[in-house]
């Protein structure tokens, strides 16, 4: 399953805000709500999206925010993110699809029914991580597809040499232009869009975490060309101001 799953999380439900933006940095990721009768609400575009107690997120999403339902203390949240090439091969289509946030009964009702008897089980990820490991049995793992699984870690984790060193294994026996539309295929976005996202994506987490004193250095410690280039990202991604968002916990 290693081949397919980056990663396992879970997070108490209820100390989450009432209203979430959206991100997606490349990896897909399915999101399951602790009980299957619990439903969600999303906000794509200002656009209303009702959502099941099984739903996904990937690609390029925009001003995008989600409603968690209301839930008992102690209830979970647990998110589980693939890598982009093994998407594919357990769902048999494509993740990124406008958008960009679907339920799973939507998307692959098949499916849907499948990972739905996780909610019988008296260990919900117990349950979800044997379903997963039998959808596994059932896939292969594509070696071509999980270079650019490798070059879109590389360039998350902001390793420079890892990822030249990708990128000069993928371009010595392939033409770039190529390389370029495979990667936009397969995590939804080009390279330079990639970069921009995990750029803005870096600068968020600083804000958020107020580790940083200012939004100017925030800027500078995160590759932007000053605080204005920043404030256009924020708007670009989430519609609004990173004062607006984070009201006004960033000294300018």
């Amino acid at each position: 399953m290693a081949h397919f799953v980056e990663g396992i999380y879970q997070f108490e439900l209820p100390n989450l805000p009432e209203e979430i933006a959206l991100f997606n940095d490349g990896l897909p990721a399915l999101i399951v709500l602790p009980r299957n009768d619990l439903g969600s609400m999303c906000r794509v575009q200002h656009q209303p999206i009702s959502l099941g107690p099984i739903w996904f997120t990937a690609g390029a999403i925009n001003h995008s925010y989600w409603l968690p339902p209301c839930v008992a203390d102690g209830e979970k949240l647990t998110i589980v993110r693939f890598f982009p090439s093994a998407w594919q091969a357990l769902f048999g289509k494509t993740a990124f699809m406008q958008p960009y946030v679907h339920s799973l009964a939507t998307y692959h009702a098949e499916l849907a029914l499948f990972f739905n008897e996780i909610y019988l089980a008296p260990c919900l990820v117990a349950a979800l991580e044997s379903q997963l490991l039998k959808l596994c049995k059932l896939s292969s793992v594509d070696h071509t597809a999980s270079a650019f699984d490798e070059l879109a870690i590389a360039m998350q984790a902001g390793n420079a040499r890892s990822k030249a060193v990708q990128e000069r294994s993928l371009r010595s026996h392939l033409h770039p232009k190529w390389v370029q539309r495979q990667f936009k295929q397969r995590l939804g976005m080009s390279p330079y869009q990639f970069e921009q996202l995990q750029r803005f994506l870096a600068a968020y987490q600083c804000l958020q975490e107020n580790t940083v004193s200012s939004l100017h250095a925030v800027a500078d410690v995160c590759g932007y060309y000053d605080a204005n280039h920043l404030v256009k990202d924020f708007n670009k991604y989430l519609g609004i101001s990173p004062r607006q968002y984070f009201k006004k916990s960033v000294r300018h």
